[in-house]
């Protein structure tokens, strides 16, 4: 796969993707369990954050991947799967009535 096509579908993908995931989240796990996947996600994110933190000068053709990881993959997905969680928690709260 080309640079074109990974920067333009990766964040569509990890959207889709985070959004069916906040969404089976919110609907079937309740309490603690609701937070696994934003604090998952929140942990890729921040360790993506260090490592581009980590690389030094002269090296920034080696950041592009984790650049793309998390402005593509892991931030997108952590939006959606906060929307999703919220989604599947009404969706729960309405089968329940």
């Amino acid at each position: 796969m080309d640079t074109v096509s990974t920067i333009t579908y990766l964040p569509l993908i990890a959207f889709l993707t985070g959004a069916v995931a906040g969404l089976v989240a919110g609907r079937y796990l309740t309490g603690r369990g609701l937070w696994v996947l934003p604090v998952l996600l929140s942990v890729a994110a921040l360790g993506l954050i260090v490592w581009l933190a980590t690389i030094g000068p002269g090296e920034e053709e080696s950041a592009f991947g984790p650049f793309i990881a998390l402005t593509g993959g892991v931030l997108p997905a952590l939006l959606s799967a906060t929307m999703g969680t919220l989604g599947g928690r009404a969706l729960r709260k309405r089968a329940a009535r």
